[in-house]
């Protein structure tokens, strides 16, 4: 028998087991774990009562823009095909609408990836509907120039006020929305205050970004254009090469030929053919 319950520190090691499975053991889960059994959201595990064992997990997440976010959805390897997330799903859009109707949050959000096909229409049929697309591309620390060194970088603090970050061209491409660490969402004060203290602002030869740290290494460049995304993208296989944490990753949102051949000629990857595969939905 499957039985829904919020998760406790107990349920760690199970976690930890269906993380094994996860983007090659890669996966941020355990490193989140602790912050989110005790945040004010959900943490919602999925439970084998014969085994007592956590089989499968999902997040409810309140974000700084008081967006209701759904996250980490999860199935442990030996369960999968037996409809886990699509029970852990709805289980969480029901706590969420409640949310939406008592005014602790604004909307219900969640962000995926295009070739999600199973879990793009399961949502669909909840009542998401697609709000943004972007294209999401990374370079494999394989593909550093040899030659390169973290010498080779002037990294300084990046000294914005908060005027300033409500303003970024970043930002206004992309509709008033921060997408960083595969979570959207406005730039609030408390956002800003969050960024600086984890020394996210910077600047890399001069160009201009912000770098979040997930279960990798993921930059948003001001300007978006080729010379600013390939130099932070260098810095950060530098940087975080033999760390643990997977090829960095940033994304665009036009669909700029000239760009797209640059970074093709220069080893960064698409994972879905140079189409926009980022997607962010919305419950409407």
């Amino acid at each position: 028998m499957i039985e829904l319950r919020k998760l406790t520190t107990e349920d760690y090691d199970d976690i930890v087991d269906i993380s094994k499975s996860i983007w090659e053991g890669s996966d941020y889960l355990p490193k989140l774990f602790h912050k989110w059994v005790n945040d004010e959201g959900c943490f919602l595990g999925a439970v084998d009562t014969e085994k007592n064992k956590v089989i499968g997990v999902g997040k409810f997440s309140i974000l700084h823009d008081n967006t209701g976010w759904l996250e980490g959805l999860r199935t442990h390897v030996d369960y999968r095909g037996k409809k886990i997330a699509r029970l852990i799903s709805e289980k969480l859009i029901k706590i969420s609408k409640l949310y939406l109707q008592e005014g602790k949050i604004n909307k219900i959000g969640f962000a995926t990836y295009i070739d999600s096909v199973e879990s793009i229409t399961l949502m669909q049929k909840l009542g998401f509907k697609l709000e943004e697309k972007l294209y999401l591309i990374n370079k494999e620390y394989d593909n550093l120039d040899p030659k390169l060194s973290l010498y080779d970088f002037k990294v300084e603090p990046w000294k914005l006020t908060y005027e300033d970050f409500l303003n970024l061209d970043y930002i206004k491409k992309r509709n008033g929305l921060l997408d960083l660490a595969f979570v959207f969402q406005k730039p609030t004060l408390e956002l800003y205050n969050e960024l600086v203290q984890n020394e996210g602002f910077v600047i890399i030869n001069g160009y201009k970004g912000i770098i979040k740290l997930k279960s990798e290494a993921y930059f948003a460049v001001e300007g978006d254009d080729f010379d600013g995304i390939n130099t932070f993208m260098n810095y950060c296989l530098l940087k975080y090469k033999n760390t643990g944490l997977s090829a960095p990753l940033t994304t665009f949102t036009e669909q700029d030929k000239t760009l797209i051949l640059k970074l093709k000629q220069s080893g960064f990857i698409s994972w879905s053919n140079w189409q926009q595969d980022y997607l962010y939905f919305l419950y409407k």
